[in-house]
């Protein structure tokens, strides 16, 4: 037998068993480890910074980044050894430059990418956010929602996951923090007692500010709703507020109606704000709520989202919408009505990718990135928890997780920028993709995710900022490896979207 096939094919059987728990394999009585990378995902792409992750399943190994802006001159960067769930911080990164890259564990190499770093906004910084949404504390007081029941929803682990994005945000140096509703599962009185005394006291001498979430104003399930909110953890009289900061205003707003999941912002409402933006004699300004306010989506946001933006077109000054409610990334924009100003969907820490975001604000405008919770053991239970698996699995995550459009942007002087990326992958059944992913590994590197459909899995070959790279890079690979390809640009509604099909024989 050859080393090549002798390589597939214990490729081949690790990746077919290693979900299942069986890590470790054996031929010809000796033990060998293989390692395979799964996952792998460019989670931010801020102006000076990058992060990346990715998971080797059954494999503790090491953790290598070879990233630089000459593809045959890359540096080497280094996490933690020793464990499945990597992730690699890259800072001192140009703006507006682009970088390529490659991840190593264990001797393996995932395929070359590249991608860009966003243009740094104009004038000095100013202060910095941390953003949460729907941390979904619970405490053995769930509602049991079709979120926890089929979609990966880690209640049970609601406080460790808030607890650890605490720790993470400050080690950010963050200024203030923001959360954005649905702090509790059911509004319980055990659920806010226990925000109150042992969760949000993790902040320390770090303020925070907390809007109210359709799940903290439930009543149907005993809950205390908009009172317990504000007796416990809202630190104030009124579920609305405005707060100001280095000349910033930031707006908080109640869109919540007790015990429905869709969003009302109300006649009254509109009015406060129009009247606080007034009274803020154009300084820059951000509002923050619950429920999405640009558009109808599947879990009902905002219905009087429309008197919402015709409310705020007039005041230019108004820099960002952010929101939660929908456990996923989404940056989206309403041309017609507001222009280029970005409607920010929050993730979940509760739910995958247990994520968080930081907001750098600047004289004229600001940089958004989104993080994984320092936890990725967890996020990587939430993905697999997904009920729906194989293509329902997949089209789930890759609509909670998005585009890197979704989780980095920057707008200043009213220009939004937020990047694109593109897939080359294969899609194969099981035998069929491990043995490409070995053929691939010999000839440069290659990682795998999840395909589609059921009994298929991807190979992805590559990875790169622009179409073009892309398409140049699916010449060279499919001549490679003589196989059915395609190019996708990846985003946030449901499949990405497919560009380009090639067949080779």
């Amino acid at each position: 037998m050859s080393i090549f096939l002798y390589c597939t094919r214990l490729i081949t059987h690790f990746y077919l068993h290693s979900y299942a728990g069986n890590k470790m394999l054996h031929e010809s009585g000796a033990s060998v480890f293989m390692v395979v990378i799964n996952n792998e995902e460019l989670c931010t792409a801020g102006s000076d910074h990058a992060v990346i992750t990715w998971v080797t399943p059954g494999a503790k190994t090491d953790t290598n980044i070879l990233l630089g802006e000459d593809p045959k001159i890359l540096s080497q960067y280094s996490g933690l050894p020793d464990t499945e769930y990597h992730q690699v911080e890259v800072s001192g990164l140009k703006p507006s430059t682009r970088y390529w890259y490659t991840v190593e564990s264990g001797g393996v190499s995932g395929s070359l990418n590249s991608f860009m770093t966003l243009p740094a906004p104009e004038g000095k910084l100013l202060f910095s956010l941390g953003l949460i949404s729907d941390v979904h504390a619970a405490f053995g007081d769930s509602v049991n929602d079709v979120n926890e029941k089929y979609f990966g929803k880690l209640t049970d682990y609601s406080g460790a996951l808030f607890e650890q994005c605490v720790r993470d945000m400050k080690q950010r140096n963050v200024n203030l923090v923001i959360i954005t509703g649905d702090l509790t599962d059911s509004a319980s009185e055990l659920q806010y007692q226990v925000l109150k005394r042992s969760l949000l006291p993790a902040f320390g001498d770090i303020p925070y500010v907390v809007c109210i979430g359709n799940h903290d104003k439930y009543l149907k399930y005993a809950g205390r709703g908009e009172q317990g909110f504000l007796q416990y953890i809202a630190n104030r009289a009124a579920t609305r507020s405005i707060f100001s900061i280095m000349g910033c205003q930031l707006l908080f707003l109640d869109s919540c109606v007790p015990d429905k999941d869709w969003g009302q912002i109300g006649g009254e409402q509109l009015s406060w704000v129009e009247e606080r933006l007034r009274e803020g004699g154009g300084r820059p300004a951000f509002i923050f709520l619950h429920h999405p306010c640009n558009g109808f989506d599947v879990w009902l946001g905002a219905k009087d989202y429309r008197r919402f933006q015709q409310t705020i077109r007039r005041f230019p000054e108004v820099r960002g919408v952010f929101y939660g409610h929908m456990h996923h990334h989404k940056v989206s924009t309403s041309r017609f009505v507001t222009g280029s100003l970005p409607y920010v969907e929050l993730p979940a820490t509760v739910q995958f990718p247990c994520s968080y975001a930081v907001m750098r604000v600047y004289e004229k405008g600001f940089e958004y990135n989104a993080y994984k919770i320092s936890r990725l053991d967890l996020s990587e239970m939430s993905r697999e928890r997904t009920i729906f698996k194989h293509g329902g699995m997949t089209i789930f995550n890759l609509y909670s997780f998005g585009g890197i459009g979704d989780r980095s942007i920057s707008y200043s002087s009213g220009r939004l920028h937020r990047h694109k990326q593109y897939e080359l992958s294969i899609t194969a059944e099981h035998a069929e993709a491990v043995e490409l992913l070995a053929r691939a590994q010999a000839a440069g590197g290659a990682s795998c995710a999840p395909g589609a459909k059921s009994g298929k899995t991807r190979v992805i070959l590559a990875r790169h900022d622009s179409l073009g790279l892309a398409l140049s890079s699916h010449l060279r690979k499919i001549r490679l490896h003589g196989v059915k390809a395609s190019i996708v640009r990846e985003g946030s509604w449901g499949l990405p979207e497919e560009l380009k099909k090639t067949n080779s024989k």
